[in-house]
């Protein structure tokens, strides 16, 4: 029998807090965290260098660039990289529209909402499938 690979993965939270519950939760689920990192430059070089299958981004990084300019950047330097948008928006209203911008194939999620990690291990599954055209 075959052992089915660990997805690679990479996150950019610039929480600390919540970037280290994140990576200690999906390597418990078998996950292999490439990297991570607060840092929009330091993600947009290291997806270069590491390859990885999905990158699980926050939307709001504090000063500069958000989750969904820095989707667009890797998306182009990695076509086919799968896409996992992290909001802490509560009202979909308010992030609907900007959503709307993040390249194709592309998940997200409120952070909020989730209260297992399976549903965040889920979208990153999905995400993965994400073959570009």
């Amino acid at each position: 029998m075959v052992k089915k690979q660990a997805l690679k993965l990479m996150l950019v939270e610039d929480d600390e807090m919540t970037r280290a519950t994140i990576k200690k939760a999906l390597t418990l689920q078998g996950f292999e965290i490439l990297f991570d990192t607060a840092s929009v430059k330091t993600a947009i070089e290291n997806v270069k260098i590491y390859n990885p299958d999905v990158a699980v981004l926050d939307y709001n990084l504090g000063k500069g660039p958000n989750g969904i300019d820095l989707a667009k950047k890797i998306r182009q330097s990695n076509p086919g990289i799968g896409i996992v948008l992290l909001t802490a928006f509560l009202n979909p209203t308010q992030i609907e529209e900007k959503i709307l911008q993040l390249p194709p194939g592309s998940k997200y999620l409120v952070k909020h909402s989730v209260t297992k990690i399976e549903t965040l291990v889920n979208v990153i599954n999905e995400a993965a499938r994400f073959q570009a055209n």
